[in-house]
């Protein structure tokens, strides 16, 4: 008789709370726009610093002198032949919570792209969207 009583106590509070409205679930998460020359996650930087050094490689297929490596930075050597190519610096982010830093300057009379034009590809790199350096009109926010 006592299991029956508990039973039913049990079963009881049981009802009660199926009879209340369901909990509403959290706000799911509104993925917000964020520069692509910042990375949150050790994954990220990682992904970031690989397309980094495609990016590097191909500026050089394009005809560009082939950077140099120091730690964490990419650069075209002081004694690199003057191209009609700027010349880059690129600082690698650390693992997480970082970002990378570009830099390019043109050492020639002119040269093929602008420093703005150079970032912008860079960055569409940065955002898997990479875009042509002979045709230098994407544009990545």
């Amino acid at each position: 008789m006592m299991r029956l009583s508990a039973l039913l106590a049990v079963l009881t509070v049981l009802a009660g709370c199926a009879s209340q409205p369901p909990v509403s679930e959290p706000p799911a998460p509104v993925a917000v726009a964020s520069d692509p020359q910042q990375c949150l996650t050790r994954a990220e930087c990682t992904t970031k610093t690989s397309r980094t050094l495609l990016f590097v490689f191909d500026y050089a297929a394009a005809g560009a002198p082939l950077v140099q490596r120091e730690g964490r930075w990419l650069f075209t050597p002081a004694d690199a032949p003057l191209a009609d190519w700027p010349a880059l610096t690129i600082r690698l982010a650390e693992t997480e919570q970082s970002a990378f830093a570009f830099d390019a300057q043109c050492r020639a009379q002119a040269c093929r792209l602008t420093v703005e034009q150079l970032l912008q590809i860079y960055r569409s790199y940065l955002a898997d969207q990479p875009c042509v350096f002979s045709a230098a009109l994407c544009r990545v926010d």
